[in-house]
Formats: C-alpha cells, sequence, structure tokens
C-alpha cells in the first residue's frame, strides 16, 4: 500500500443498483486507498445501511531462477479495514479511516497471515525438528518433566522445581498444562494429561521419545513454546523454510527452483532486514533444511520443494 497525501474524512457516492454500486465503491476506494483496495466482504442491510471491510492485494514475484521467467502474483490480505456506507437522500455517505491508519492495519494483517503460515510450517515439520539436537537441547526442561511425570505420577511439583534447578519450571509446567500433556493439581502434584496418556515411555526407547512425543510438543505448541517460554530456535526453521514455500505455494509449483539470493530476498520481505546474517550463515540454514529432507537440492545452484512437505504444507496453509 503506497502512502499518499491526506484523504477526506468523508466521501458521497450516487445511489445505483446493487449491480453497479459495489464496483463503484471498489473504484473509488482504490483511488482513495492505493493500486490493489478491494471489497473484501460487502453486506447491504434491510436499513439500506452497507457495511463494507476492504482488503488489499501486493504483487510477489514468485519466477523459477533456473528457468528465468517472469512470473507475478498477487497476495490478497482480506479485511483491513471496515467502512460503513450510509444512506442520505439520493446518495451514500461514507465515513473514512485514515490512510495511515488503513496502512497499519494492513501490515498488521499481513504479519498474523505470516504466523499464521509459520505455524502452519511448523505442524508440518515438527517431527523432523524434533529430531535436532539443537531443539532437543532447547526443550530438555519440558523433556524431563514430561519423562518423571509419566514414570514417577503424580510427581511432586517441588521435586520437579528442585532437580530441574530453573525459575522456569513454573512456566514449563504451565504451557504443557495448557496443551494438555501435564495437570498440575491442587495438591502440588503433576498427573499426566490426555496427550501424555497416549504412550507408554517404558515401552519406547529415547530417539523413539524424542521425535514422537516431543515432536507431538512443538506440533501442538509451538506458538506458546516460542512466545511464552522464550524457545527462538524453533522460530527459525519455519521462518527459512517458508522463504522458501511461500512462493512455491503462491505459484502452485513444488518444482520451483530457487537460488539463496531468492530465497533471502523472500526472507527479508516477509521478516524484514536481516542485518546480523551472514551469506556463509544462511548457506548453513538451506544445507540443514536439505539435510533434513524439508528442502531439496536442484544442481549446484537451486533449491526445489520435498512434494511430501509441499502437500501438507499446502493443506495446512488453505491453499
Amino acid at each position: 500500500m503506497s502512502v499518499k497525501p491526506s484523504i477526506p474524512d468523508e466521501i458521497r457516492i450516487g445511489a445505483t443498483t446493487s449491480e453497479y454500486l459495489k464496483p463503484n465503491l471498489e473504484n473509488r476506494l482504490e483511488r482513495i486507498y492505493g493500486s490493489g483496495t478491494y471489497i473484501s466482504d460487502y453486506y447491504e442491510a434491510s436499513d439500506n445501511t452497507i457495511s463494507i471491510k476492504i482488503g488489499n492485494a501486493f504483487p510477489k514475484d514468485v519466477s523459477d531462477c533456473r528457468q528465468g521467467d517472469r512470473v507475478i502474483k498477487f497476495i490478497s490480505i482480506d479485511d483491513v479495514a471496515s467502512l460503513t456506507a450510509v444512506p442520505e437522500g439520493g446518495s451514500y455517505t461514507i465515513e473514512l479511516e485514515p490512510r495511515s491508519e488503513v496502512h497499519s492495519q494492513f501490515l498488521e494483517k499481513k504479519n498474523e497471515l505470516r504466523t499464521q503460515l509459520d505455524q502452519a510450517m511448523a505442524r508440518t515439520i515438527y517431527s523432523k525438528i524434533a529430531r535436532t539436537p539443537m531443539v532437543e537441547n532447547q526443550l530438555s526442561p519440558i523433556k524431563q518433566i514430561l519423562r518423571w511425570t509419566r514414570r514417577y505420577h503424580p510427581v511432586p511439583y517441588t521435586e520437579v522445581q528442585s532437580a530441574q534447578r530453573t525459575e522456569n519450571t513454573l512456566r514449563y509446567v504451565k504451557t504443557l498444562e495448557e496443551l494438555g500433556f501435564v495437570r498440575l493439581e491442587d495438591d502440588n502434584n503433576i498427573y499426566p494429561g490426555k496427550q501424555l496418556n497416549k504412550y507408554d515411555l517404558d515401552e519406547i526407547s529415547t530417539q523413539e521419545f524424542n521425535e514422537k512425543i516431543l515432536g507431538d510438543v512443538v506440533k501442538e505448541g509451538y506458538k506458546q513454546l516460542s512466545d511464552k517460554l522464550g524457545l527462538k530456535i524453533l522460530r527459525h526453521f519455519p521462518k527459512f523454510s517458508n522463504a522458501y514455500y511461500l512462493d512455491a505455494i503462491e505459484r502452485r509449483d513444488p518444482t520451483l527452483c530457487l537460488d539463496l539470493d531468492t530465497i533471502w530476498d523472500n526472507l527479508e520481505e516477509w521478516y524484514g532486514r536481516q542485518n546480523n546474517l551472514h551469506e556463509y550463515v544462511m548457506q548453513d540454514k538451506l544445507d540443514r533444511l536439505t539435510s533434513l529432507d524439508i528442502l531439496e537440492e536442484e544442481g549446484d545452484d537451486y533449491y526445489r520443494a520435498n512434494e511430501d512437505i509441499y502437500n501438507q504444507f499446502s493443506q495446512l496453509a488453505g491453499v
């Protein structure tokens, strides 16, 4: 959304049939709020008042680096702002929101979309994430609470806190309780929740435990773990994966080939400037994604989708 000079507080538009009124309104609002503005929801009430929600579509280059083609898609962000058209005589009066407010709401909605897509990617690759040593290490206190709760239940909370020697134990327990893995009862004991009772830890190996149970924790609690507990490493995998996959699903093509520079550009377009990211580190991130079969290498210079990941992510992302 481009920023233009200030706009009037309200506009008037001539009343006409519904067939022509909506496109006339849309054209007028696009001239006011900028290219890409459209009506995402339109409802005419019995008193002839019209409720309008506007969205904005922004262009995204999804060209294939190997083919050298030029493909532009438009990504739509619905319900950026709400307006009301009130009938007055032979016309409608619409009180406008300031363009700066609409632009700010557009950026907020775009961030919400990015968060939803990150969560969809986390749910797609959760089992692969849980296998990585760095994630397993950050989830070690979570793993301890789950194992001790299942083995010694009910386990006294004070014993867990004493064993972990950290001020974060209560936050870990509360997060696991929110996700349905444990219950902290009034007697100050921790009991297994439904999510934990699915597994018999006496018949499961350490590797299976990490992949299945920790995988489920990541799958169900990506947002809570990364936001509430500050386990930032969990954000890295969806973030760098989506720097490729958002183009692939927008183009609906798992064979789309992107190079490192293009993936880096996508990263900055969706997540902001990456001033502290060195090219060597970026290459390491992509190498890690290929080693986990989240991405596949195509020749020496390009990356393409893993089709299983692409299909699962497309479904979860609603594409």
